[in-house]
């Protein structure tokens, strides 16, 4: 299979519909760029390599001034996000997750805060002035349900979300879209997307605040 231009098919269409003005050389120049992988060649918990990539690119089209990723695991869908920031010129990144587990020898630089706390508690407390979030965490209805209040209604900025596993439905450990139908109506725009041969997916949102 042509992980390329399976990750041109699935995806292209829908970031599209989000970023009218991209177009498809673009959208290709920024996926070639992306030098990291994920799933199966790294080790399980990772990201899907084309999920990874969609990190990359999303993180290349918006150039955001400050990012947060919650739940980083190794630090493999991290790569992906320090790469494209360095790449932009532009961009602060905060790392949060419960549990240090990075692996600091592996990741793309050190240019990042690291945050050791539940997401809660540290989305409750800090400025949130991020404009893209990576969100992938605990996925237990309750908890992301939370998660995604606290960023509405906190929320000092206009901001774009990538969500992991939508298209995971394993009550109680994940449920992921059921929390997130609580709060489509706050979005301007979503976009749910997965590729050919991974079975958790991830969804794009685009919040405005009032």
């Amino acid at each position: 299979m042509d992980k390329r231009q399976d990750f041109i098919d699935r995806f292209y269409d829908q970031f599209k519909k989000i970023f009218p003005h991209l177009t498809v050389e673009e959208f290709i120049d920024y996926y070639d760029e992306s030098i990291y992988s994920g799933y199966p060649q790294e080790p399980g918990g990772s990201v899907w390599e084309s999920e990874g990539k969609s990190i990359y690119v999303l993180t290349r089209i918006i150039k955001p001034k400050r990012v947060i990723e919650i739940g980083n695991f190794l630090g493999r869908s991290s790569n992906h996000i320090l790469q494209a920031i360095e790449k932009n010129g532009i961009g602060e990144v905060v790392l949060v997750d419960l549990i240090e587990r990075l692996q600091y020898e592996k990741l793309h630089n050190r240019n990042f805060e690291r945050v050791i706390d539940d997401s809660l508690n540290y989305l409750a407390t800090a400025k949130l002035n991020f404009d893209l979030i990576i969100h992938d965490g605990c996925h237990e209805y309750k908890h992301v349900n939370k998660e995604l209040g606290l960023l509405i209604s906190r929320t000092e900025v206009d901001f774009y979300i990538w969500s992991h596993d939508w298209f995971v439905d394993s009550p109680p450990i994940c449920e992921v879209q059921r929390a997130w139908k609580n709060y489509i109506d706050k979005f301007e725009h979503y976009e749910p997307m997965i590729d050919s041969i991974s079975d958790c997916g991830f969804v794009i949102g685009k919040f405005k605040k009032k």
